[in-house]
């Protein structure tokens, strides 16, 4: 305690003092004054004790816990914590509202039931165990060859099964393995239940070593199930080791973390219990906070740092019951020890306390100065004072407190004579000038046998027995009892006879004492397995209460028969196929008819019987459907075979889905196209023979690569991002792609790549289908050269009639000029023929001429805005008002902006040709639902003849009484080149709509 710590104590004013003095004193100065020491060594807080009181008594009738043997701190520290929780001040009203609310007194008792636990709990102390105290144990009992343990305070059974394992590790590596019976108990129930079950969370188990944790654990889901040989070794049981009897013969008992929540003295009974339970030199394993305290006589340290005890034989004149120690009863009865006590014999703590203190030895001194000794009722000697050394004799062999044993046989019989007379008439009893044998002749003795008495009435069966010699009498001598001589011999015979049938009838009490142990034992052991037996019993109705609902509810057909094939019982789903009723349990199964159209079923269960090889085929009922049938033996958990299963399985929906399946894969493995399957990822799982045929790589060796990893490009430049970006969105991609084959060789191929997906719309899966293009490409190449060559051919003749026109006009003014004619009108149309001519040739260099262009980004509002402005003032010459709507936020093109522009003005030209009489030209700008730029010219002119729109764009064809023609297959040739599209629809008198796409920059 430091300075500034306080002690609270409710006590008494006697009290008071002892408490202070105590608390004050120098450690072993008042060790004499023992009713002065604070009860359990630590502050007792202020409480209502009648509350309190109140409170254990509803908990023991609740929870059958007697909580009055807790400490009172840690009692009162989690009733008020529980308290706080209602907002309450005042233990009594707590108590009020305890015997009302059952719930929160349930509560409280498992607070108050510590359950903290896990698997080998200081892994350096069970290491201790497993290297020195088994072996140890072992070394004990290697003749019985059988080891008893006992785990007090189980709480949900990790450290018994922690135990269990060190053993039976043990006993994989002896020659000759130890039967290890474990009794775990608990006084929470629902903690024995669970720890019973053998079942635990993964939290509960991740601190265990991987290779313990895989070989006595089976997981199962989330769970882990104890190995059952391990199950097997413990018992567990509920128990209360604090008023229940205890287990005996024990070589371990494991309490650890238990008795630091217990008061002294209930920690010294329990301590002395265990003394009483374990075999000799028996260990004793505690916590690492937790002391043997005063019964230092009764353990010795085996293991300081891990309270580690072993057991041990107590010193003392004589054996006492730890019942009588521990109730601290002074007034209790003493009983004749049997045999086990004996063994766990210790001296009389009263009586220790007692001769501790000088009250004794002042009363020899002040009152006799003579040599004495002080006899208990059982005639043991319990001191002695002075030289007794002419009176008392130590025999050899083990030491032996008897008055009969110590004393001469002739003096031991008149001092029991006298101690008789004593404790009947209550006075001193004298006899005078008594033989010694050995002693001098001249020097007899007097006895003075008297009554013991002092303040403390639980020594007034003690008698006190003085030797006196005659010639040191120092006070009157009174009249001396009767002796006579002549009856000491029949006396002694008398004595020896009755010595003689006492310890006869004491080896019997022995004896029986030993056999009511061994009842006693067997009737602990026989409850414990009644208990475990009852538990099973429950489980078992469980389980079949789980067999029954299960045989009912599964649509899976099974008949269990014995081994005379007997039927033992069946699920109701089997009588649709098999005409069995209740009443056909116990007859034979070939008597049975069926609906199956086979009857090599019983050929089969026979086959099964004989040669233990399951048997599996499927077949067919006479109402179509199918069944998988299988055939295996009825086996035990002892491997005993009892009997055949038979089991019918439905499978005609999946025997059609199968057939589907079949032939779906049959058509994807012989189809003419490539079939790719891939996971969400892109990883290929599946191509079908096609694919080895085209590309000349075997299945196995392109298992699990990518999509991307195959020898591929697209034609058009498109990247495989932008190929994965679409598909990633849910969309298809198609496209045509050139690969390489394995031996170098490249191939084109038609490719369709979408995605498949589950019933939630998640992509589970992508499907390529390709087709072999080459052929089709190289056609279609040698088909464009020819359609080049006759579009050279249909355009050298239109060159040659668009040019030989003019030529020849020319040639004509030419010879009337030369004829001398008049020639002033003729040189300007000279001049517009050979302007013409210049067109023509210039319409043609833009298309033979090859050009380096640059595409970059550019926005086609923008252009649009420059050619409008360029044309505005030819649009209102021709009364044409010309109206946009483009949107802000279009996106930009690649393109070559001049190139545009003449596309752009061609159109918008035509269109304002078109309405000589005026009107509106509309100029519309957007983004399309694909995401490309579509521009549309909409006039509103006298419109084209449909005969004639096929024929737009070809060469020096015109709908203009001027004009080539080549404009328009110009501006043709500039959008194919931009990757778009433009398209002309017309109606006569309504109008002319001209629409170009561009793809849009990404």
């Amino acid at each position: 305690m430091n300075g500034n710590q306080a002690l609270q104590y409710r006590l008494c004013p006697y009290e008071s003092g002892g408490k202070i003095v105590g608390r004050g004193a120098p450690a072993g100065g008042l060790e004499a004054l023992p009713q002065f020491r604070p009860e359990d060594g630590e502050p007792e807080p202020v409480y209502d004790e009648l509350a309190l009181q109140r409170i254990c008594g509803l908990l023991n009738k609740a929870c059958g816990v007697d909580f009055q043997n807790y400490k009172r701190s840690s009692l009162i520290r989690r009733i008020e914590r529980r308290m706080g929780r209602l907002n309450l001040t005042g233990m009594e009203d707590y108590a009020r509202l305890l015997a009302d609310e059952r719930d929160e007194l349930l509560a409280l008792g498992k607070d108050l039931l510590i359950g903290v636990t896990h698997f080998f709990r200081d892994p350096q102390a069970f290491e201790t165990i497993q290297k020195k105290v088994i072996p140890a144990i072992a070394e004990n009992r290697r003749h019985e060859r059988h080891i008893r343990v006992w785990v007090a305070g189980c709480s949900t059974g990790e450290e018994a099964y922690s135990l269990a394992m060190l053993f039976h590790q043990f006993n994989e590596c002896s020659a000759e393995p130890y039967a290890v019976k474990i009794f775990s108990t608990d006084l929470d129930s629902d903690s024995v239940a669970a720890a019973s079950q053998g079942i635990y969370p993964e939290a509960a188990v991740n601190s265990l070593p991987k290779p313990w944790l895989r070989r006595y654990f089976t997981r199962n889901g989330d769970l882990y199930h104890i190995d059952k040989d391990i199950r097997k070794m413990v018992v567990f049981a509920h128990h209360n080791m604090v008023e229940d009897p205890p287990f005996s013969r024990l070589d371990l008992i494991a309490c650890r973390n238990l008795l630091i929540y217990l008061r002294s003295e209930t920690q010294q009974k329990v301590l002395s219990t265990f003394h009483f339970a374990l075999n000799p030199d028996g260990f004793m394993f505690l916590g690492p906070s937790e002391t043997i305290g005063r019964l230092t006589h009764l353990f010795v340290p085996y293991d300081r740092k891990w309270n580690i005890f072993r057991q041990k034989q107590p010193p003392g004149p004589g054996p006492v019951f730890a019942s009588e120690i521990d109730r601290g009863d002074p007034s209790a009865p003493q009983t004749r020890p049997t045999a086990a006590a004996w063994r766990d014999r210790r001296p009389l703590k009263d009586v220790q306390s007692f001769m501790k203190t000088d009250e004794l030895y002042a009363a020899f001194v002040d009152e006799h100065m003579l040599p004495c000794m002080v006899i208990d009722e059982n005639n043991e000697v319990i001191h002695l004072s002075g030289n007794v050394n002419p009176y008392v004799t130590l025999a050899k062999g083990r030491p032996s407190w008897n008055i009969y044993k110590i004393v001469e046989a002739r003096l031991a019989v008149a001092i029991v004579t006298a101690m008789q007379k004593v404790r009947k008439e209550k006075r001193a009893v004298y006899y005078q000038n008594m033989k010694v044998s050995g002693s001098e002749p001249s020097s007899p003795v007097n006895l003075i046998v008297k009554p013991f008495s002092l303040k403390n009435k639980k020594f007034d069966k003690l008698v006190l027995v003085l030797f006196e010699k005659p010639e040191h009498l120092g006070h009157p001598v009174r009249a001396a009892d009767e002796f006579e001589p002549s009856v000491n011999h029949r006396m002694i015979e008398l004595e020896q006879e009755l010595r003689q049938a006492e310890e006869s009838l004491q080896t019997t009490i022995e004896e029986l004492g030993m056999s009511n142990e061994e009842l006693q034992a067997t009737n602990e052991e026989l409850a414990t397995v009644n208990s475990e037996y009852q538990f099973k019993l429950q489980e078992l109705a469980e389980a079949n209460d789980d067999m029954d609902n299960f045989l009912t509810g599964t649509n899976i057909g099974t008949v269990f028969l014995d081994t005379d094939l007997c039927i033992r019982r069946f699920t109701p789903a089997i009588t649709k196929e098999i005409n069995l009723l209740e009443v056909d349990c116990g007859r034979p199964f070939g008597y049975i008819s069926h609906n199956f159209d086979d009857e090599g079923i019983l050929s089969d269960v026979q086959h099964v019987l004989k040669t233990l090889i399951p048997v599996e085929r499927e077949i067919r009922s006479r109402g179509g459907l199918w069944y998988c049938m299988r055939v295996f033996p009825y086996r035990t958990n002892d491997h005993v075979i009892k009997g055949i299963v038979l089991t019918f399985v439905d499978i005609t929906e999946l025997k059609s889905a199968n057939e589907q399946l079949l032939k779906l894969s049959y058509a994807i493995e012989q189809s003419p196209c490539v079939i790719v399957i891939a996971d969400a990822e892109g990883k290929i799982q599946y191509a079908n023979a096609k694919f080895t045929e085209m590309t000349e790589f075997q299945m196995a060796g392109v298992a699990g690569s990518s999509l991307r990893e195959l020898n591929h490009w697209d034609a058009s430049g498109t990247s495989f991002e932008e190929v994965w970006s679409v598909l990633s969105s849910g969309h298809e991609w198609k496209g045509e792609l050139e690969c390489r084959r394995k031996n170098g060789l490249n191939y084109s191929e038609s490719v369709k790549i979408l995605p498949i997906k589950d019933r939630d719309g998640r992509i589970i899966h992508y499907l390529k289908i390709a087709e072999d293009i080459t052929e089709r490409k190289q056609t279609e190449e040698l088909l464009r050269k020819s359609e080049m060559l006759s579009a050279v051919g249909q355009l050298a003749a239109g060159i040659a009639h668009e040019i030989r026109n003019p030529l020849t006009a020319l040639k004509g003014f030419t010879k009337l000029m030369n004829s001398g004619g008049q020639h002033g009108n003729y040189l300007s149309i000279m001049a517009d023929e050979l302007e013409r001519i210049e067109e023509i040739v210039g319409e043609l260099l833009v298309l033979a001429k090859p050009q380096a262009v640059d595409f970059l980004p550019k926005s086609v509002a923008s252009i649009l805005h420059d050619v409008i402005m360029l044309l505005e003032t030819q649009a209102i010459i021709s009364k044409v008002t010309i109206e946009t709507d483009i949107e802000d936020e279009l996106p930009l093109a690649n393109c070559v902006e001049n190139q545009l522009k003449q596309v752009f003005i061609n159109v918008l030209k035509n269109g304002v040709e078109a309405m000589p009489g005026g009107g509106t030209f509309l100029v519309k700008a957007e983004k399309s639902e694909r995401g490309s730029i579509r521009i549309s010219f909409i006039d509103q002119g006298c419109g084209i003849p449909e005969s004639k729109l096929a024929k737009l764009g070809q060469p020096f064809y015109t709908t203009k009484n001027k004009g080539t023609g080549l404009g328009l297959m110009v501006s043709y040739k500039i959008i194919e080149n931009h990757r778009g599209s433009m398209t002309i629809t017309s109606k006569e008198g309504f109008g002319t709509t001209v629409v170009i796409e561009l793809p849009a920059v990404p």
